[in-house]
């Protein structure tokens, strides 16, 4: 099995254009989000970007988190909102 560089949860816009990008800069990424088509439509836009191979989609969170790298570095997105307001 593979291991990815990072992982990224959170695949709304700004989280899928910032794992796109870490893909295209030549990194392995794994990524997860709380829907699964979601998880299916960035791997179908990263495939269409030449960039698929690069990509570890994973709907389990703990086959999300043992595909990547130790030390792991994982980055998680949150939308803004109440969830971030203090």
């Amino acid at each position: 099995m593979s291991k990815a560089d990072i992982g990224l949860i959170g695949l709304g816009v700004m989280g899928a254009n910032l794992a796109l990008n870490i893909a295209e800069k030549g990194h392995t990424i794994a990524v997860n989000n709380r829907s699964i088509p979601r998880i299916d439509a960035f791997v179908e836009a990263a495939q269409a970007e030449g960039l698929g191979e690069r990509v570890l989609p994973e709907a389990d969170l703990v086959a999300f988190v043992q595909s990547v790298k130790k030390p792991r570095s994982i980055i998680i997105m949150v939308k803004a909102g109440k969830p971030v307001e203090t």
